[in-house]
């Protein structure tokens, strides 16, 4: 999918948990010939009295492919308060920067079906709306809209799909 709104023009994304707290892969950007790593690791997972803390390997798309580190923690409010809502903060370390950028997001889930995200990466304020739509194949179907840097828009499309172990 190509979208000439989005700063990075087009990323893909392809990412795979090798255990329930090691996730890895790789981000292209189109616009900018860039590959890079991506990795996330929880380094203790969500329970009831306390939220994830999480860390690894991003890439910042938005400001041209440039590579970094991060940690968050993140939490569930929904059991303690009703709100379908999650919520994270954190810090990133991009490579050609000297001070940390502050990470802070969130994830409503307004349907069964229908999520809103809010995100600020330290620069831009980012927003989502991501819709389940269904099935093709047997794999989930999410259709969504993106609103980045704070005025470009564009499509999102995703899926899972489940990799077998023997």
């Amino acid at each position: 999918m190509h979208s000439e709104g989005l700063a990075g023009k087009t990323e893909t994304f392809v990412r795979y948990g090798l255990t329930g707290r090691l996730e890895v892969g790789f981000g292209y950007l189109w616009k900018q010939n860039i590959i890079r790593p991506l990795a996330t690791y929880t380094l203790m997972p969500e329970t009831r009295e306390r939220p994830a803390l999480t860390a690894g390997l991003l890439l910042d798309s938005l400001g041209g492919g440039r590579q970094g580190v991060f940690a968050t923690v993140a939490k569930d409010i929904e059991r303690t308060t009703g709100v379908p809502l999650s919520l994270y903060v954190g810090a990133a370390r991009i490579s050609n920067e000297k001070k940390l950028r502050p990470l802070v997001g969130g994830n409503a889930r307004l349907t069964r079906r229908l999520n809103a995200s809010a995100q600020f990466d330290g620069r831009y304020v980012n927003l989502g709306l991501v819709a389940n739509v269904g099935t093709v194949g047997g794999l989930p179907v999410r259709l969504g809209i993106v609103a980045a840097r704070g005025d470009q828009i564009g499509p999102l499309v995703t899926t899972s799909v489940p990799v077998m172990h023997r």
